[in-house]
């Protein structure tokens, strides 16, 4: 029973990073530098999303574990100082393990195709935020892990759909004005108006 409960609440935060909680979207994080790769011809989609969602996941746990120390050897007065230095560490940390890893096992072509992608995954907005939003709200080990993979997922779909609509919104219908980043920006806060929604928050005007 204890095994079926902690998958179920695996998939649900998997679910609630993915949907509700997306933190691409709801929050604004990482958007940057999804744009910056899609435009840039030399970093490939599928790349950037697959070492994103390797750092998400490793510096998600490491956080876990590391984090709570904060408190229990009394530094909790200095924590809003000390979490993001820890934070960093754990993403130069989990940075280092795995280039050093992949410089072995991949051949060298493969490796520069990836190192692009790992340099801009590595440290992103999206993982700190997720990082954050973990901890602060005292999530479980599989909680964290759940939520830390559909945070993933969000983003890849996130990647997708600006894909898709910087390709669709290169139109010459599109104002002279308009084209190029300021209409990429009209779409991309369309997209975060229809996903912040269904948190059920009401947007105050």
């Amino acid at each position: 029973m204890t095994m079926l409960n902690a998958i179920a609440s695996f998939f649900a935060y998997t679910i609630v990073a993915i949907g509700a909680q997306n933190v691409i979207f709801t929050r604004g994080l990482g958007l940057s530098n999804g744009l910056r790769m899609i435009n840039d011809p030399k970093k490939d989609t599928l790349y950037f999303c697959a070492s994103f969602s390797l750092f998400q996941l490793i510096n998600s746990v490491l956080a876990y574990f590391v984090l709570p120390l904060i408190t229990r050897y009394k530094f909790e007065q200095y924590a809003r100082f000390v979490s993001p230095v820890i934070i960093v560490m754990c993403c130069a940390f989990s940075f280092i393990v795995v280039v050093f890893i992949l410089s072995i096992i991949v051949s060298k072509q493969v490796f520069k195709k990836i190192v692009l992608s790992l340099t801009s995954a590595s440290i992103n907005s999206a993982i700190v935020g997720t990082i954050i939003l973990t901890t602060s709200r005292g999530f479980n080990l599989i909680e964290t892990i759940g939520f830390a993979v559909g945070s993933s997922i969000g983003y890849f779909l996130a990647m997708i759909l600006i894909s898709e609509g910087n390709r669709k919104i290169r139109h010459d219908l599109v104002p002279e004005h308009f084209k190029g980043l300021p209409i990429m920006l009209i779409y991309i806060s369309v997209l975060a108006l229809a996903i912040y929604g269904l948190t059920g928050n009401a947007v105050a005007l």
